[in-house]
């Protein structure tokens, strides 16, 4: 039997969301008819709330504590109190109803939080240092969950998600309603695409360059990452057809003008290219 932490599996998840103790045993059969509806109801509501299944036979001691005389019980904490409690196998309806009642008024402050949420794109965008940053981009994806519409929003995210999942950042491009810009950003993605799915290739100096500017860049070190590219190019400029020189004029883009990267380094950049 696997040790139970009643104290950190139960006391103290419940500071961080409601906690439902479900008291069972294998040779109650109501138990087993309730027991896959409460897992059904904790799948549905996504996280809201923990599910904790306690056996009243393999933890006696939890049991007599709780005081349980009869099974199943159902017992809901929230930081460290008792809220409500029910005894025997509820249909599913009621305990939704059971459950919403309480969890309205216990999730309250988490729904709060999360309207605490930037609703400005510019104090988000306002945050934005470098790209790629994965901090940043579950910002914009909260601020995107609330405004979906806003394209703007939309196309900074993906300039992110590029470097991370750069199948799926090109796809969702098709769907901008400026196909102009879609297909701009579809050569830069693609680029960026190719660095960061290339692999390792011994005895070519232009792949390890490429290498180390891609681990460079997941790390957040810009400077270090174009001096890389800029070695490429000086040293292997025609390494995977010319992909220095690709990546490097899709970082720019990808930055911006406004990017002290960019101004700083764009011109030796182009000494390199010609």
């Amino acid at each position: 039997m696997s040790q139970f932490d009643f104290n950190k599996e139960v006391v103290e998840l419940s500071f961080q969301k409601p906690v439902l103790l479900d008291f069972w045993a294998e040779w109650c059969g109501p138990c087993k008819i309730l027991g896959p509806v409460l897992d059904e109801l904790e799948k549905e509501d996504k996280g809201k709330w923990a599910l904790v299944k306690i056996n009243t036979e393999e933890q006696q001691e939890i049991a007599a504590y709780f005081r349980i005389q009869s099974i199943p019980n159902c017992k809901l904490i929230s930081e460290g109190k008792i809220i409500d409690e029910f005894t025997g196998a509820q249909s599913k309806a009621t305990i939704r109803q059971w459950l919403d009642k309480h969890l309205s008024s216990l999730v309250e402050e988490e729904a709060e939080e999360v309207e605490a949420e930037p609703d400005d794109f510019e104090e988000i965008i306002a945050l934005q240092n470098f790209i790629p940053d994965q901090d940043l981009m579950t910002k914009i994806e909260s601020f995107l969950h609330a405004h979906p519409e806003n394209e703007k929003a939309l196309i900074t995210y993906l300039k992110h998600e590029v470097f991370y999942n750069p199948e799926q950042a090109s796809k969702k491009l098709q769907g901008l309603s400026d196909s102009k810009l879609s297909d701009e950003l579809s050569e830069y993605f693609s680029a960026i695409k190719e660095l960061i799915q290339l692999d390792k290739e011994s005895g070519k100096v232009g792949n390890q360059l490429l290498l180390d500017s891609r681990t460079h860049l997941l790390q957040k070190n810009g400077q270090v990452a174009i001096d890389k590219i800029i070695e490429c190019l000086n040293s292997d400029s025609q390494y995977q057809n010319q992909l220095a020189r690709r990546v490097g004029i899709a970082l720019f883009n990808i930055w911006g003008n406004q990017s002290e990267l960019t101004k700083e380094n764009r011109k030796l950049f182009d000494m390199a290219i010609w």
